[in-house]
């Protein structure tokens, strides 16, 4: 498949406003093309419009969802989360970055605040940012150029190191390429194989349920991070063990019971099939690379 190349810079603060800057997380990073108008052209997979203005657009990794720094208030396991986050900014080539210790997502200095760099896209999801391999320096085709991606190529890019070195879960959706996919999969299953990175703290999974009896226990765990994000809402509503969890996910099927199609079974199924709560207890059924997601509609006017 080919994707969309757009050169320009990784940004991690604004010199100007440094307390109100990016939030890189391991799976997340500010961009600022040099061609913004590009942007414009990708595919609206959701049909929402890209969120850029004059500081960038923030681009999510294609394939790679790593432990949450930060969301609602919360965040998972700080080893695991800041290890993904951490790497990603390493090898897009920022250096000695400390956090503001009143605001561990911002960054309070670095010794770049911006780095060259490439990303490869195939289009726009849901909340406006842009789905991408990530790659640090310059690519030498023209900027706007449609570059085809191959396994040797998807290895150049960051997002295939966090899925080898085990420091991020697969998140597959139905706009990846099936070679990449199965890929970047086996490189997952071997980094989970050699109990790499995350994997041997991972829970909630096919080896075993996880425990949670709150959202103190639950920031404690390494867990698929999709599976974190519906949680936490869900503890939010009041619900204290995970029998109602089935039936809360029905209730939505947009915002919550996401659509998957099973690799294992060929079949289309919903986020409910693949997950088991009862009591205290919540796992996946199927490993996250042996299904794929189908990207999320776009927003209702007003939402994020």
């Amino acid at each position: 498949m080919t994707y969309t190349l757009l050169q320009g810079k990784f940004v991690i603060r604004y010199s100007d406003l440094p307390r109100q800057g990016p939030e890189p997380d391991g799976d997340t990073v500010k961009f600022l093309p040099d061609t913004p108008a590009l942007v414009q052209t990708l595919p609206r997979r959701s049909g929402a419009p890209p969120d850029i203005n004059r500081r960038g657009i923030s681009v999510r990794l294609e394939a790679v969802d790593a432990l949450e720094t930060h969301f609602g208030g919360t965040h998972q396991e700080f080893a695991g989360a800041n290890a993904a986050r951490d790497r990603l900014l390493d090898r897009l080539g920022f250096t000695s970055v400390r956090f503001f210790p009143d605001l561990p997502n911002k960054i309070e200095s670095a010794d770049q605040d911006t780095v060259r760099g490439h990303v490869l896209s195939n289009g726009i999801d849901a909340n406006g940012r842009m789905i991408a391999f990530v790659h640090a320096g310059e690519h030498s085709d023209p900027d706007g150029s449609r570059i085809f991606v191959d396994e040797a190529g998807v290895d150049r890019s960051v997002n295939a190191e966090l899925l080898g070195i085990g420091l991020a879960y697969p998140a597959f959706y139905t706009t990846l390429p099936a070679t990449l996919r199965t890929h970047l999969a086996q490189q997952s299953i071997t980094a989970r194989a050699k109990e790499s990175g995350l994997w041997p703290r991972a829970t909630a999974d096919r080896d075993g349920a996880a425990t949670v009896t709150g959202l103190d226990t639950l920031q404690q765990l390494v867990i698929w991070p999709k599976l974190f994000r519906r949680i936490v809402p869900y503890l939010a509503a009041g619900h204290t063990g995970f029998d109602d969890f089935d039936a809360w996910l029905r209730d939505d099927p947009v915002n919550r019971d996401d659509r998957v199609f099973r690799l294992d079974t060929l079949e289309a199924a919903r986020l409910h099939d693949i997950i088991e709560g009862h009591g205290d207890t919540v796992r996946m059924t199927v490993w996250p690379e042996d299904f794929v997601i189908d990207p999320d509609p776009a927003p209702a006017p007003g939402v994020r």
